[in-house]
């Protein structure tokens, strides 16, 4: 997603057209509509948990939406990990939200992209395909992850395609959760010293990624009208900046001193500091 495929000479590298673009047309009213992104939460991470406890108890009660564009989990490798303490309570709470008439939609990242979709629903979460086109206000705004706009990380570009593969989930998806969960500590081990190793930006959203995706170029032969707003996640460095041809918002990751998250609220967009206490 997003360029197409370029030639040898550009800095962008090309990456798979998205199996599936997703439209949302909800009666919102004047919101508030809420977007986070990169939780990453796991046991390790309790004041995390105690953070995103806390946004579900107060900023998004009586919200009309929240988004979770992906990466809601450290890692996801399996359903049984549904039935530990940690993250049956984040489904609870987000079960909870919905019940009391939040929609609750969330998206993979590149952490949590095995997450079943059958298991979502069963926690009244709908999931929702990256990218997505929603239609919010008078307003066309594109959605994703932000994963597939790091078009210059070659190598992680050819792992996710890899990865995500069916015949590469099937066999992951019959190994013991015991195997997959020390498979998954590997992986963020060694994605974390990569990442050490690789200049900023690198990891960071293409600029012509960013300037086709608001175009409306979606995948090497999708076209769509151009979007008033992209909004994504995954780079870590939040931003709301005006762009030539649109604007883009970035949420942040979550940390132990807070998080960046999107708000639209009666047309106004927002981007706001999450931080204790709420």
């Amino acid at each position: 997603m997003f360029p197409k495929t370029p030639s040898p000479s550009t800095r962008a590298s090309a990456y798979p057209q998205p199996e599936i673009v997703e439209y949302l047309d909800a009666a919102w009213g004047d919101g508030p509509v809420w977007f986070i992104s990169d939780l990453h939460l796991s046991p390790r991470q309790t004041a995390l948990t105690q953070l995103f406890r806390d946004f579900c108890r107060a900023k998004a009660q009586g919200a009309r939406a929240v988004f979770i564009l992906g990466d809601l989990f450290d890692y996801w490798v399996h359903r049984d990990q549904a039935q530990e303490p940690i993250y049956a309570e984040v489904f609870t709470l987000l079960q909870q939200l919905a019940a009391s008439g939040t929609a609750i939609y969330l998206m993979v990242g590149n952490r949590d992209f095995a997450l079943d979709k059958n298991l979502l629903r069963s926690f009244a979460i709908r999931p929702l395909a990256d990218p997505a086109v929603l239609h919010l206000g008078t307003q066309r705004v594109l959605l994703t992850h932000g994963d597939l706009l790091c078009t210059d990380d070659r190598r992680y570009q050819l792992f996710r395609r890899m990865i995500r593969h069916p015949l590469t989930r099937l066999t992951l998806g019959n190994l013991p959760y015991a195997w997959l969960q020390k498979l998954a500590g590997q992986l963020r081990r060694s994605s974390h010293q990569a990442v050490q190793k690789k200049a900023p930006t690198i990891t960071d959203a293409h600029p012509d990624a960013i300037h086709r995706a608001l175009a409306g170029s979606i995948g090497a032969s999708h076209q769509e009208p151009a979007f008033a707003i992209l909004i994504h996640g995954h780079t870590h460095r939040p931003l709301w900046e005006e762009r030539t041809n649109g604007r883009r918002m970035v949420l942040g990751a979550w940390t132990p001193q807070g998080a960046a998250i999107g708000r639209w609220q009666a047309g106004i967009w927002s981007l706001e500091t999450l931080s204790y206490p709420l």
